[in-house]
């Protein structure tokens, strides 16, 4: 589990940081809103604790970020809330909560993650984990690579992958196929050099998402 901490003190995320690794989780900090965006597109993280002040001066940067992102639980604190934690008094109630976020967080992403060789296809979010490193695909990108996981090994035909990048009704025809070729060159492209042998082409088929290093 990944924890963002908002808030005014940095001293106060170097205190929390303790209850967090205890959690076996990872924190990251942020002083106000400003760059909340990204760090929410380059973190993705599982709980956000949020100051009030930060929340005073920054909602509409608040407000934004989440447009373009999932739902994720909050935590506001009052400065009465900080220094309740900071003393003890609370703490135990935040470390509860985390336990029970962590919990879940594991369970979902057990049930939404596929993975085939280094490469982690994470449904519930839309993003990919290329060995360490997290990045987001194009929802047609997404959904033509999460489908190819779903049979790894397996050649899926053309016609099959583009009803699932377009939908049923989509014309199997000369375009629609040049189309999902350009869609699995800038996907290859995303991927790197480190992983564009895992999806293969089967001329007149269709393609197939392979680990490379497995040895058969």
């Amino acid at each position: 589990m990944h924890v963002l901490v908002v808030h005014s003190d940095p001293r106060f995320f170097r205190e929390l940081k303790q209850l967090i690794l205890a959690q076996d989780a990872t924190g990251a900090y942020l002083s106000g809103l400003g760059e909340i965006r990204q760090q929410l597109e380059a973190q993705f993280p599982d709980l956000i604790v949020l100051e009030h002040q930060c929340l005073l001066a920054g909602a509409e940067s608040l407000a934004g970020a989440f447009r373009r992102s999932q739902r994720l639980p909050v935590v506001f604190l009052t400065t009465a809330d900080s220094d309740r934690i900071r003393s003890g008094e609370d703490v135990n109630r935040l470390a509860g909560l985390m336990a029970h976020l962590h919990s879940q967080t594991d369970q979902r992403r057990t049930q939404q993650i596929t993975q085939v060789g280094q490469i982690r296809i994470h449904s519930g979010r839309m993003r990919v984990a290329l060995g360490e490193k997290w990045v987001r695909l194009p929802p047609i990108q997404f959904r033509i690579l999460h489908h190819l996981a779903l049979s790894p090994g397996t050649v899926i035909p053309h016609r099959e992958l583009i009803d699932v990048a377009w939908g049923a009704e989509a014309a199997d025809d000369e375009d629609r196929r040049d189309f999902l070729k350009v869609h699995i060159m800038q996907l290859r492209r995303t991927l790197g050099p480190d992983f564009k042998d895992y999806i293969q082409t089967v001329r007149g088929q269709g393609y197939a998402l392979v680990d490379p290093d497995f040895d058969d």
